[in-house]
């Protein structure tokens, strides 16, 4: 293996957002050794970056592969039409849907995603709208995130995928969160591009997740690993497994793997 990806929330990140110093010590003795890290998340840079700077990381995969960064360069991105943007947000809000949507640098919000908390009001580089009087504005939108039950994500559901199914991809994230972006994006197809920059074969990858998000991804890895956390839809698969996120599941993997 000469890379190794992994999703944060639920995987990599402890209950309480940490990089044990566990999985810290034998991710970056696997980077000291020659072995690429890689993160691919649903979160944006300034979120990843600050979450994992312990770590030895040259490429970050933000917003679930709509974004890709190397040594914190932007080098891919994709964003929604405009038109398709306006249209979801909408339906979102009458729905009774909360929102977070970034384009560029700028998050437009009826309620404040969880990753952009500690930015929001210190961040300089971002600018972010707070839209409360129910009238989304219009953009090319790299990520839509949307927070709310379950019932009300389902007719969302059903609403985008009648009508953009070839258009966009919609992802369940965690626990009351959906995310939806392009139809080329994901982070399996995120992978195959840091695979190629990097000059490998996407084979040689191991790759860590625990939601429907990591899918395309772990499809795609040459070792793919689920946690024991894992929602039941990758249960359902023949991925390798791991303990918990809290039990270092991704540093017990790593150092028992190449050991051998």
């Amino acid at each position: 293996m000469k890379l190794i990806a992994m999703d944060l929330d639920g995987t990599l990140l402890t209950k309480d957002k940490r990089v044990s110093d566990f999985n810290r010590d034998i991710l970056n003795r696997k980077s000291n050794e020659g072995i690429e890290l890689v993160i691919a998340s649903g979160r944006d840079l300034y979120s990843i970056v600050d979450l994992t700077g312990c770590l030895n990381v040259k490429y970050h995969i933000c917003f679930n592969g709509a974004k890709i960064y190397k040594n914190r360069e932007l080098i891919y991105s994709k964003s929604m039409d405009r038109g398709i943007c306006l249209d979801i947000l909408e339906r979102a809000v009458e729905m009774g849907l909360n929102y977070s949507a970034t384009a560029g640098k700028e998050v437009h919000f009826t309620k404040i995603d969880p990753e952009y908390v500690k930015e929001y009001g210190t961040n300089k580089e971002l600018e972010f709208f707070h839209i409360t009087d129910g009238k989304p504005l219009g953009r090319e939108f790299e990520k839509m995130v949307f927070v709310g039950d379950a019932e009300r994500f389902k007719k969302l559901r059903k609403y985008v995928t009648a009508k953009y199914e070839k258009e966009l991809n919609i992802f369940g994230s965690g626990d009351g969160v959906m995310d939806i972006v392009n139809i080329q994006c994901g982070k399996g197809t995120a992978l195959k591009l840091v695979a190629e920059d990097i000059g490998i074969d996407v084979g040689q990858t191991m790759a860590f997740g625990d939601n429907e998000n990591d899918l395309s991804m772990l499809d795609t890895a040459g070792c793919p690993v689920i946690m024991a956390n894992a929602a039941e839809e990758l249960k359902k698969t023949e991925y390798k497994r791991t303990v918990t996120n809290d039990e270092n599941g991704v540093g017990v993997f790593v150092e028992k793997f190449f050991e051998r």
